[in-house]
């Protein structure tokens, strides 16, 4: 685990002299993270959708969980987190709460948007499943509650993994509603001939 928080301090101090931006640094790491962890998402997602899923979704999931343990242990070392961001001018510190809790609520509303796509019209066709509201808005709350009491950096985090994985998810889905739509279009004359 030392090596993993080794390698992201490296990489926060090399993102921090780019950015001259804690809170940015802490963005493009996460994106890195994110970007670098996809391939097992995207197998545990297409594993969890077959009758086989199983223990090879959970053995991807374990294989994250040092990644991101590295992660959040370098965001929350202090690596030049007392010092503020331009992401969030009103917390004095990265290390300190949210004093008004704006990243918290962000976290959790931007924690809904992907349970709302289901029951958005360009979406239909591909029939998501639809999470029941109670389970929807509890799933907000806890995120809310997990990062009202953490420091401004790990606020940071949570939204921007939660914006990536809202948009991952997007663009999945519009892929998806691309083929269906390509599909279903009747053969053109030319090809006809």
């Amino acid at each position: 685990m030392e090596q993993i928080v080794k390698i992201f301090g490296s990489l926060f101090a090399w993102f921090y002299s780019c950015t001259g931006d804690y809170g940015i640094a802490i963005v493009c790491l996460t994106v890195l993270v994110k970007l670098c962890l996809l391939p097992l998402y995207v197998r545990q997602r297409r594993d969890a959708e077959t009758p086989r899923s199983g223990a090879g979704s959970c053995l991807l999931l374990l294989l994250s969980l040092p990644l991101l343990t590295g992660l959040y242990r370098t965001v929350l070392s202090g690596a030049g987190g007392s010092v503020g961001s331009r992401l969030c001018p009103w917390a004095g510190s990265l290390l300190t709460r949210d004093p008004w809790g704006i990243l918290p609520v962000l976290s959790a509303v931007v924690q809904l948007v992907p349970q709302t796509y289901p029951y958005l019209v360009f979406f239909k066709s591909l029939e998501l499943p639809k999470a029941p509201k109670g389970m929807m808005l509890s799933s907000a709350l806890m995120i809310f509650l997990i990062c009202f009491p953490l420091p401004a950096a790990a606020g940071i985090y949570y939204l921007t993994s939660g914006v990536f994985t809202a948009l991952e998810q997007a663009l999945r889905n519009g892929i998806q509603v691309y083929r269906l739509r390509t599909d279903q279009q009747p053969p053109s004359s030319e090809n006809l001939s």
